[in-house]
């Protein structure tokens, strides 16, 4: 019997239902968002870049008792960030162990970083839909300033 099916509808679900109790809020902000999980989790999230090699780790996920840093690859693309930001979020939030280091091309067989990975496209997701209602909601001269200028602030350059 193939349960593979069934299991990732479950493993669906619950992601969908710890999404549904994460602090987002619009317009989406990375640092936002990270610190409301944080303040929702009773820790303080550090949010950084890191130097890496080729090949090496795009992500990293530490966690103390009072402090998650959460890094991404000094080289992302700003379009990458939050995409690896979620993924590290996800080890978080789905009980992966404490510190985890995430690699650009994880062993097939990983299924923590699958787990995480796929927790990312549907944490992405939700964001992304959440935002469009938003920009529908905004009046027309809002909506293109915001197109035309953006907000910069969740891709971590300061960091």
């Amino acid at each position: 019997m193939n349960t593979t099916g069934r299991d990732d509808r479950e493993f669906i679900r619950r992601c969908e239902v710890i999404i549904g109790t994460l602090p987002i809020r619009y317009p989406f902000e990375l640092r936002a968002f990270l610190k409301a999980v944080g303040q929702q989790r009773g820790m303080t999230v550090v949010l950084g870049r890191m130097s890496t090699t080729r090949g090496g780790a795009s992500g990293l996920l530490a966690r103390s008792r009072e402090e998650c840093w959460l890094m991404v690859a000094a080289k992302a693309a700003p379009a990458h960030v939050a995409h690896i930001a979620f993924h590290e979020v996800g080890h978080w939030v789905l009980g992966h162990p404490g510190e985890l280091l995430c690699r650009r091309r994880a062993h097939p067989g990983d299924r923590w970083e699958a787990e995480a990975e796929q927790f990312a496209y549907l944490l992405r997701a939700h964001v992304q839909t959440g935002a469009a209602r938003q920009r529908d909601r905004l009046p027309p001269g809002r909506t293109a300033l915001r197109a035309a200028f953006g907000s910069r602030r969740h891709l971590c350059a300061d960091a």
